[in-house]
This record gives structure tokens, sequence and C-alpha cells, in this order.
């Protein structure tokens, strides 16, 4: 596989934050590289018993970072899809730490409209609306306003028949430069967008993928939950890895319906 163009020939764009959501997958490659572009370090390879063709990207954590690393990756890769996993905060009770939400969609929780207060009124954190984000859709050649980034079907159903020992369901990622632990906020949450779990990272790349028409899935396990007073596991992020290699294995042929 050697002569693999990574910048011409479709590549699966991988992405995590931290060490602990991409050294486990880097090394798992075969005939890994490693390409330097400015900050982010990207590591090609294939990935699987199906070789399958990938980059590795580790884009360091909070919002900026990881769509400086997604708007880099487009410019140096051949992308056909991008999966951004890692581990998240639970909002909903039915997933434990250590259980995986596989994404239906992604929401930008920072983005919100609040209304005119007069001054000495206070600050009312419940009185707000979700604000919809203007993108320059590549497809139609124009700009729309969204209040959300779809997850793709059938990388989601793909990832859905993963065989695992852990509880893996479908939610909605939140995403924001946060971390929740009031339950009354996160109880805010699940009212107003259906939170499953939450990020500091999946909304920048869901964007952009969503504005490029590049297929996007969301994944999180869930590190730590405050609902149901689960406490903080960062080791848990080796886990969603090695779900992911068996993932990819799900996606055997995906990458040649793209050429």
């Amino acid at each position: 596989m050697q002569n693999y163009d990574f910048k011409k020939q479709p590549v699966l764009l991988i992405q995590g934050a931290m060490d602990t959501e991409t050294e486990y997958l880097i090394g798992q490659l075969d005939e890994p590289e490693e390409i330097t572009c400015g900050n982010w370090k990207f590591y090609t390879g294939f990935l699987g018993k199906h070789a399958e063709p990938v980059v590795i990207s580790r884009t360091y954590q909070g919002m900026v970072n990881a769509a400086a690393a997604t708007a880099i990756a487009m410019t140096q890769f051949c992308l056909w899809a991008v999966i951004n996993l890692g581990i998240g905060g639970g909002h909903d009770a039915r997933f434990h730490r250590g259980d995986i939400v596989v994404g239906e969609r992604v929401v930008p929780m920072g983005a919100m409209i609040r209304k005119y207060a007069p001054e000495g009124a206070g600050i009312d954190e419940c009185d707000f609306e979700p604000l919809p984000i203007e993108i320059f859709d590549k497809t139609l050649g124009q700009t729309r306003k969204v209040l959300d980034f779809p997850c793709d079907e059938r990388l989601g159903d793909a990832a859905m028949k993963v065989q695992t020992d852990v509880y893996v369901g479908r939610g909605v990622i939140g995403s924001a430069d946060e971390w929740n632990n009031q339950l009354d906020r996160i109880a805010l949450l699940r009212e107003r967008y259906k939170t499953a779990v939450e990020d500091m990272e999946s909304a920048a790349p869901a964007e952009l993928c969503l504005a490029h028409g590049i297929p996007f899935l969301g994944i999180r396990i869930i590190s730590n939950s405050i609902v149901t007073g689960e406490s903080f596991e960062e080791a848990v992020g080796v886990d969603v890895q090695k779900f992911a290699v068996s993932f990819v294995e799900q996606l055997h042929g995906m990458r040649e319906e793209q050429e």
C-alpha cells in the first residue's frame, strides 16, 4: 500500500483532542508516517484487517484547535469522511461511565441569543434560545443558517453494528468550550437540546464538514457523569479507540463508493 497517495486518494480522518484519545490508534497503524503542519501533527497509515487508509489527528482541546486542525486536514488530504471521537461528560442517565454515544447530531451549546433585560434586572440563565449559525454551504454555493450539525446516517448505522461488550446507543452530542457540573444546567441543556453527552470539540469539525459536504460522525465515550454520580476516568479514552478500530472495519467498501 506504499503507493497510496493520501493527498489525492480518499482517506478517513479520525480526530481526538488528547493523547488518551489518539495514542492507541496511532500505535495500530501499519506503515505510519508523521506529517507536521504548523502546530499540528497528522499520522497517515492503514488501519484494521482491511487496511483502511486513515489519517489520525490530535487536534488539542477546544473549538478553535479542533476547527484549525480540521481545516488543515481538508487542505492537506483527500477526505471522504471525518470521525471525531473521545471522552465526554454524561447528560443522560441511561449512559454510564464507559458507555459509548454514537452521535445523531451535534449541537453547538454555546450559540445562544438572550432576550433584552434592563440594567439591574439580574441575569436569567434560563432565558435563552438557540442561535442559528451561518455556514457557507459548498453544495448550494451560498450561505444558510443552521441550528445543529447532523451526523451521517450511514456512518452511524455502521457504528451501531460494531460487536462490543460495552453499551452503545445513539444520542445528541452537545459541544462547547464548557465543562458543566451543575445538575440544573445539565437538565436545562437536555430540555433545550436533548443532549446525551457533552464535549469541547465536535461541533467545530461537524460544522466544517456540513459546509463542505463531507460525511461526519461524532463518537463519545462517557468519562464521567454528574447525572449518575460517576467520577472522571480519562483512561476510558483507550476503549473508544479500540471501538474505532472495529468501526473502521465496518466501513469496508464505503471509501470505494466515494471515489
